[in-house]
């Protein structure tokens, strides 16, 4: 019964969004009239869950489907580590204007407030960029701590005491939980995420209040933010070349893999049914063929992304046009990012890069 699922998009109207996403993928149904700030690719929220756009499960939400196929649908591992929870959210993202300042609760800190959802980790992608265009992420420099930030804070400088970026397409950038992080305009990117909708403003607090409550909430903002010298968020992946077709290890941590796959010739992609996968298409365009209980053919056009059920053993992604995937999955680190690379004859720093520079990289446990 289960098969690649596509959905359709939950869609944002944020202010630092514009048309971005509408022009340059084919998208369909979307709507003329305002911004398509976010284009929320696979979700399953407590008040929004994607809707499946295509065969026989059409009209059904993700959250119907994870009650009623459980491991089938999520995985072994998944459900054994997650229960029925969706554990990301994959988004297309258009900052054609200022993202504002802001860090996101670890796990930690999100059950200290009691909180509804979990910390968030997330990471982007850039997939297109305006000439000059940057992103500020974490602190300028090793010299930072809480007493200037505090005073940051307090004066609406937080801006500048981020390390700036330029950025260009392929750039990936890994942001922990208490990662600081600004754009301030031209880059549209993926976003892939702990399924989380904490928030950390870092904008300064309220100048009519009392200067000891000012203080106190500047402490409090602080708290959630990571401060580590020699922290870089920005990742170098690990590129591998089979035959015509081009396998990139963008970047890993416990929450979520990212992986890059440049097709010149059909790939098979198999499943051990420990975990689902998400394929976004972001160049050219691909056909899904699959075989089984429910056996058939779905084409992506850029822009449009699938879920592949645990279940599905074999997929067989046949390239049209120029053809580049995203490929988002959660993973056992040892088993599906560590090992394979180093049979590869990948070297442990390259491939604890994918981690970051941080002490919060869980591949160093393996390395």
């Amino acid at each position: 019964m289960l098969y690649p699922l596509r959905f359709k998009e939950i869609l944002r109207n944020y202010g630092f969004g514009g048309r971005w996403i509408v022009e340059v993928f084919e998208k369909t149904g979307l709507p003329g009239d305002h911004r398509v700030a976010e284009t929320w690719e696979v979700c399953d929220r407590p008040d929004e869950s994607s809707v499946v756009l295509n065969g026989a499960l059409a009209g059904r939400t993700l959250h119907e489907l994870i009650a009623e196929f459980g491991e089938d649908l999520l995985g072994r591992d998944i459900v054994a580590r997650f229960g029925s929870r969706f554990p990301l959210l994959i988004k297309l993202l258009d900052a054609s204007h200022v993202l504002s300042e802001q860090a996101h609760h670890s796990d930690a800190l999100a059950a200290k407030r009691k909180l509804d959802d979990p910390g968030k980790t997330e990471a982007w992608y850039m997939l297109r960029v305006r000439e000059s265009a940057t992103v500020h992420i974490g602190q300028a420099s090793d010299e930072e701590g809480v007493a200037s930030l505090q005073a940051a804070l307090l004066a609406g400088s937080i801006r500048d005491h981020m390390r700036e970026y330029a950025v260009r397409p392929g750039d990936a950038f890994l942001l922990y939980a208490g990662t600081m992080h600004y754009c301030r305009g031209g880059a549209l990117f993926y976003e892939i995420m702990q399924n989380s909708d904490v928030y950390i403003g870092l904008q300064k607090p309220d100048e009519g209040l009392p200067e000891e409550e000012r203080v106190a909430r500047a402490r409090d903002i602080l708290e959630g933010v990571h401060l580590e010298a020699g922290f870089d968020p920005k990742i170098a992946s690990v590129v591998l070349e089979q035959n015509a077709n081009t396998r990139t290890f963008v970047m890993a941590c416990e929450h979520f893999a990212l992986e890059r796959l440049d097709l010149g010739e059909p790939l098979t992609l198999e499943s051990d049914g420990e975990c689902f996968a998400v394929l976004t298409q972001i160049e050219g365009g691909c056909a899904l063929v699959w075989d089984g209980g429910a056996s058939g053919r779905e084409v992506l056009g850029p822009g449009q992304s699938c879920l592949l059920p645990a279940k599905l053993e074999r997929v067989t992604i046949d390239p049209i046009s120029g053809c580049a995937l995203l490929k988002a999955y959660v993973p056992n680190l040892l088993r599906d990012v560590v090992e394979p690379l180093r049979q590869a004859g990948v070297a442990d720093t390259a491939i604890a890069g994918l981690g970051g520079k941080t002490a919060l990289n869980p591949l160093l446990r393996f390395l």
